[in-house]
């Protein structure tokens, strides 16, 4: 609790009591897939118009004239993969629509709204091996949504095949028993280490390799099966979520104006280890104390290590 008393704001309206909770639990209840009938519908972009009114999926997707009086085929089925979350952040659409699509992937029917320009959607998609299909209109006489937001046993499984898929389509590991920090790619959300230069100084010299995200293939190559992965807070570490080898561990370097554990649950999930160090307030971004770091990471790797480890 001391740790967690840096804490100045959490995201999503949780509180830090909360967020405590959940990192003591021994025990969680699953979340499974969720399907939603909507019946007769069309898709226009990022909205659904329903016989019960209208669904707002996106509105980040934007569309011309062109794209709204489309006249598209009217079909009998169609199935979306995507979640509102997923539409707005890469990361859930990494860890939660990719789950979802791969529930439905020997179905015919499943297709998707234009996703945004992520630049590590298409390695991911050719690498899984899934087929998104995306068009800006749909019409069609049986609407089903598809969302997989929480977790449980199923949804281990799914990452498990997308993780044992991934490794068959790439050639090299080169991150193969690695401690790597990956630091924020130049698309993300400000995530400001003040003492950033300092902080890779440190790991750097303890060993630890240093990748950029939003690299593609060679990215996902160069963290491939790293026995730890040091990240930032934000969708960047679901790299984490295919990438580490078995029982692997992720550190999280949470704002402390931003403070949040996705990370934790999927990670426990797939019977990884997860820890937490949270920076201190300061001008202009936050402080992250590179000893701290490093002391995380030796505990969870004496934890991957010891398969005894609870």
């Amino acid at each position: 609790m001391d740790h967690l008393s840096r804490v100045t704001r959490c995201a999503f309206g949780k509180t830090v009591a909360q967020l405590a909770d959940v990192l003591a639990e021994r025990t969680y209840v699953e979340g499974p897939l969720e399907t939603y009938a909507i019946g007769e519908a069309t898709v226009v972009v990022g909205m659904i118009f329903g016989p019960k009114g209208r669904i707002q999926l996106s509105h980040l997707i934007q569309a011309g004239l062109g794209d709204v009086l489309a006249r598209a085929p009217l079909r009998d089925r169609v199935v979306l993969a995507n979640s509102q979350q997923g539409l707005r952040y890469f990361g859930h659409w990494l860890s939660d629509d990719v789950s979802a699509f791969e529930a439905f992937r020997e179905d015919g029917n499943i297709l998707s709204v234009p996703l945004p320009d992520w630049e590590d959607v298409a390695p991911y998609v050719d690498l899984f091996d899934q087929q998104w299909k995306q068009n800006m209109v749909y019409r069609t006489r049986s609407l089903t949504l598809v969302r997989d937001l929480g977790f449980g046993i199923r949804k281990s499984e799914r990452y498990r095949t997308l993780r044992n898929r991934l490794r068959k389509r790439t050639n090299a590991a080169a991150g193969r028993g690695k401690i790597i920090f990956l630091r924020r790619g130049p698309s993300g959300a400000a995530r400001d280490i003040v003492n950033a230069p300092q902080l890779e100084q440190r790991l750097w010299a303890a060993g630890v390799s240093i990748v950029t995200a939003e690299g593609g293939k060679d990215l996902i190559k160069s963290i491939l099966d790293a026995s730890i992965i040091i990240t930032v807070e934000g969708s960047q570490d679901r790299h984490a979520l295919y990438a580490l080898r078995d029982r692997g561990g992720v550190v999280t370097l949470a704002p402390p104006e931003r403070f949040y554990i996705a990370t934790h649950e999927w990670a426990r999930n797939l019977d990884m280890h997860s820890g937490v160090v949270i920076g201190h307030a300061a001008k202009g971004g936050f402080r992250i104390d590179p000893d701290e770091v490093l002391s995380m990471v030796d505990r969870l790797l004496a934890l991957s290590e010891n398969r005894e480890a609870v």
